[in-house]
């Protein structure tokens, strides 16, 4: 690293925050997709216990860490949206870890599908950020990119699994209907003999 160069200059008051924020959150933002895995949750239990384990971990010390950098590093119109993601993503991965260990699995799946959309609010931003059209608006672009993906990051999972559940009651609804019918249909035949 050059310590010359205007990046080293800007995260220097930061650095040792920067560190454990950013390899705790690295950890966290890796191993997630694993999670949604149905296929390492049935085959490979344990490792989904230590994967999430790790992302808890990861999550408990890249969020409150994330803070403080936001308010040495600025600028000062991210700060409360820094104090809100992080706040998301802990709350949503503790009650995820609440309610895996009430043993409700259901509920601990829901709270993690909220969790991980706070995580990825820094690497969409990040990605978004490097279109130069949007790069080229400055802070205007920064704020509004970090404040619009936080708001999605609260909505999105939500929709998700209420329309998963909708979903499901509808298969089950229709299922449930076309039982009836078959069974409409065969009551008849069989009183006819």
């Amino acid at each position: 690293l050059d310590a010359h160069s205007p990046v080293w200059q800007h995260v220097e008051p930061v650095k040792w925050l920067l560190l454990p924020h950013g390899v705790a959150g690295a950890i966290a933002l890796l191993l997630a997709p694993f999670q949604f895995s149905a296929r390492l949750r049935q085959r490979l239990p344990r490792m989904h216990r230590v994967f999430g384990r790790l992302y808890v971990a990861g999550t408990a010390i890249s969020a409150p860490l994330a803070v403080p950098v936001a308010v040495i590093l600025g600028p000062p119109t991210l700060v409360m949206a820094s104090v809100i993601q992080s706040c998301g993503w802990l709350l949503t991965t503790a009650l995820g870890l609440y309610s895996i260990r009430s043993g409700d699995i259901k509920q601990h799946k829901e709270w993690m599908t909220r969790s991980y959309p706070f995580a990825m609010v820094f690497v969409l931003a990040r990605a978004i950020l490097a279109i130069p059209a949007v790069r080229a608006m400055g802070e205007v672009a920064f704020v509004s990119v970090v404040w619009s993906l936080i708001a999605l990051a609260c909505l999105v999972p939500s929709l998700a699994i209420a329309l998963r559940a909708a979903s499901r009651r509808k298969s089950t609804s229709l299922a449930s209907h076309a039982a009836k019918m078959r069974r409409a249909v065969v009551a008849p035949a069989v009183g006819s003999r």
